[in-house]
């Protein structure tokens, strides 16, 4: 990557609160802002001004101790961002072995149904090259992953369903998901795996970290 990056936005939501934004830069794609995000999110995680770090959709939200001096922060989080290079950003790579279709995946033949593909067809293109653990919400060690085949891509359930079984990988959109815990939830369902994703005790407690990698294989 470029060492002249277009800045991204900086804008504080109160004094303890900065906001870097950088949805607006269309010179980079989704893959490119978001590795910058989880850099940048990555240096300030053990910063002691700041308390919490938190990704999401290219974007990146630092929530920093009373008295913070967030202009100073903002000056950092710039030198950071024109700095970057894509083999700065230190991350765990992460192989899923995924039991797909039947009762655990009892959303795959209608996936197929609807992206035109056969079973098999959707199976492989779900397991084909690398993909990037965009942030981390919804609930606990759930993380929005992208890198999903453009011909899986599907909107969300209509109907939300009140029971997605814990280890439930799913699609929706353009991304890919597991679902640690038994909750509700609206993505396609086409497979399972039986790795914990989140786990109190651990440390740290959820397997995925903003900025890892993945692949998916078929059990």
């Amino acid at each position: 990557m470029s060492a002249k990056l277009p800045p991204p936005h900086f804008y504080r939501l109160d004094d303890t609160c900065l906001v870097i934004d950088c949805q607006h830069i269309s010179q980079l794609d989704h893959k490119q802002k978001q590795r910058l995000i989880n850099y940048v999110a990555m240096h300030h995680h053990a910063r002691n001004e700041v308390i919490d770090a938190v990704s999401a959709d290219e974007s990146l939200t630092l929530y920093c101790q009373i008295g913070t001096d967030l202009a100073h922060l903002e000056a950092h989080c710039a030198t950071l961002w024109s700095q970057f290079d894509d083999g700065h950003l230190v991350s765990r790579h992460h192989v899923i072995p995924v039991r797909y279709g039947a009762e655990q995946g009892i959303d795959l033949a209608r996936v197929a149904e609807q992206c035109n593909l056969t079973e098999q067809q959707v199976i492989d293109a779900h397991c084909a090259g690398d993909y990037d653990v965009d942030f981390l919400g919804f609930q606990p060690g759930f993380a929005y992953i992208s890198g999903l085949d453009s011909r899986l891509h599907l909107p969300r359930l209509a109907t939300p369903r009140t029971q997605v079984p814990k280890g439930s990988v799913a699609i929706a959109g353009d991304k890919t998901a597991i679902y640690p815990a038994n909750s509700p939830g609206g993505w396609h369902i086409i497979g399972h795996t039986e790795l914990t994703l989140f786990d109190p005790l651990s440390q740290p407690p959820a397997l995925f970290a903003p900025g890892d990698t993945l692949r998916f294989v078929e059990a």
